[in-house]
């Protein structure tokens, strides 16, 4: 019985340490795009000169991402504040989050000025970062949030 009762106490710490809290959203996370793997896979379908015109632009627009800062932080009720920073350009909005079925919905659909995906988003907390999940239920490894400490 002892060995039964220890089963599930490891059982149920496993499953606890799944489970995502807003401690572990709360703080400044830094939005990535891995701008060439995106294009790749987007793109997969598309004839020679189509290929070669995106990949003449994918280093252009990985240069803007990269030169860019985007931040999510995200705040203890609720909402969290998206911010892009490029040049002289800054712009910010707040948005809303909540977590839900262990997943993070990001709702950006009240104001249009900047979209981190579209309308209500669902995340996924692995491994430390924060990355978006498709429609389809793939998690999209090119398109993540990895905080700021």
């Amino acid at each position: 019985m002892r060995i039964v009762y220890f089963f599930l106490l490891i059982f149920s710490i496993s499953f606890s340490q799944n489970k995502i809290t807003k401690s572990d959203i709360i703080g400044k996370w830094e939005v990535k795009v891995k701008v060439k793997q995106l294009l790749k896979e987007e793109t997969k379908n598309l004839d020679m000169l189509e290929k070669m015109a995106i990949e003449l632009a994918s280093g252009f627009a990985e240069d803007i991402i990269d030169s860019a800062d985007m931040y999510v932080l995200f705040k203890k009720n609720n909402t969290a504040l998206l911010t892009v920073d490029f040049l002289e350009y800054e712009e910010q909005e707040e948005i809303k989050w909540s977590i839900v079925d262990n997943e993070i919905l990001i709702d950006d659909s009240l104001n249009k000025k900047i979209n981190i995906g579209s309308e209500n988003n669902k995340w996924v907390l692995k491994e430390g970062s924060i990355f978006l999940k498709e429609k389809s239920g793939k998690i999209n490894q090119n398109i993540y949030l990895k905080k700021n400490f």
